[in-house]
């Protein structure tokens, strides 16, 4: 009997940091026919083989060696499809697609999605969109800023990532300390996500309101929008804590977030690519953007929170974009999925998170997952962005209130014990 052709693939690039996460990537490929390519800095181990092609331990930053690497997959495979996980895989992969004549957002795209300034600049003849900003680079311009947009204000990394480095400024003397903090955590020595964009912030003025992502496609200049997610974030650095899908929003107001996110991500240029916008919505003001992902949108959104809700898994539309098909939309009514962020209560050493049993017994909850192993050191911000975020709660529900009810108790049943760092 012959051997079954071998499956085409789909080149992904990086993937989400939890199994639980990046895992649902995987088995979307598998279910649209396709085997996967990774390209990533530190491959898993123990991908099942099935869903699993190759993998290759590659820098996505390093451009020489990324493309090596993907024309070596070409030259191995055919190749379906190119896809990015993560901001730090947008502009790789769009440069990957090009490469190899398939869809993919525009490397120009790209660029403009991977940096705040530059994507404000670019929709600066549309000042309804967007906040009023300037570019940030010296000291100079960060007190030349502040003067001009005035107080309160946010000042952050242009090409930052997951709620990193977002500092909420009421008046100069908070302007010092955080730009010294980010200069820092920009600079030569801080962190990777920043290689190509070091030094670049962004000080623009404070949006009032509401926080929502919207999260949809764009294929063939055709915007399709799977839904809103409403978030709740934390003082003063706007970690997001909370995800509620879909949208609590009125119809009216729902209505104006589809027209910013289709004029946004057209007027950029996006097109045969996932996307996650992120905006603020203010009864008096409307809705103005935050900021917009060529990717899909992470914390749980696109692996789970969107396909619990609508019956049709995000990701599996993902690799149909890849890969030249129009996204599959939704054919029930929704129900509603929520998720809930574990906090660390302090800065310490973590010990041991208690309560598994009791939050998972919670009605409604499907998923609680912990992102921080036993003797982790946690800091707190603006130390460290993310390092206080131990795990997550996943709960869905027929309605909203029924969701975060179910996530508020599985939260209060996890006991988290910290060793308090020595005086």
């Amino acid at each position: 009997m012959p051997e079954p052709a071998p499956r085409p693939v789909v080149v992904f690039v990086g993937l989400r940091k939890n199994p639980l996460e990046h895992r649902p990537a995987f088995e979307a490929a598998h279910r649209s026919g396709c085997s996967v390519a990774l390209l990533a800095a530190r491959p898993p181990a123990g991908l099942p083989r099935a869903l699993l092609a190759e993998a290759r331990a590659v820098d996505p930053h390093d451009t020489e060696a990324f493309d090596a690497a993907v024309d070596a997959v070409a030259a191995a495979h055919t190749v379906a499809g190119v896809v990015a996980w993560s901001d730090a895989g947008v502009e790789p992969a769009a440069r990957a697609a090009r490469r190899l004549g398939l869809p993919g957002i525009a490397p120009a795209a790209a660029r403009l999605a991977r940096n705040k300034y530059l994507m404000r600049r670019a929709l600066a003849d549309r000042p309804h969109l967007i906040p009023r900003f300037a570019r940030v680079r010296t000291w100079r311009d960060a007190v030349r800023a502040l003067d001009d947009i005035g107080a309160p204000a946010v000042l952050k990394p242009a090409a930052g990532s997951g709620s990193k480095g977002i500092f909420l400024l009421r008046d100069e003397q908070e302007l010092r300390s955080a730009f010294d903090e980010l200069t820092r955590l920009t600079g030569t020595d801080g962190d990777s996500i920043f290689r190509h964009d070091r030094g670049d912030l962004v000080l623009e003025e404070l949006l009032r309101g509401s926080e929502h992502s919207v999260e949809g496609f764009v294929h063939r200049g055709e915007v399709t929008v799977c839904g809103i997610t409403d978030k709740t974030t934390t003082e003063p650095f706007r970690l997001e804590l909370a995800h509620l899908h879909p949208s609590a929003l009125p119809a009216a107001a729902r209505s104006a977030v589809h027209a910013l996110t289709r004029e946004t991500v057209l007027a950029l240029g996006f097109d045969d690519c996932a996307f996650h916008l992120e905006c603020m919505y203010d009864p008096g003001k409307g809705v103005r953007l935050i900021e917009v992902a060529a990717r899909a949108g992470g914390d749980f959104i696109g692996s789970h929170l969107v396909g619990l809700a609508t019956g049709v898994p995000f990701h599996e539309n993902v690799i149909r974009v890849a890969t030249g098909r129009a996204p599959r939309l939704p054919d029930q009514p929704p129900l509603h999925a929520g998720l809930r962020k574990i906090m660390a209560p302090a800065a310490g050493k973590l010990v041991r998170v208690d309560g598994l049993d009791t939050a998972l017994g919670v009605p409604g909850v499907q998923h609680v997952v912990l992102d921080r192993a036993p003797g982790t050191t946690v800091r707190l911000p603006p130390e460290h962005f993310s390092s206080s975020l131990l795990g997550a709660v996943i709960a869905t529900g027929d309605t909203g209130e029924a969701v975060e009810g179910a996530l508020e108790a599985a939260v209060e049943a996890l006991r988290v014990e910290i060793d308090p760092r020595p005086a």
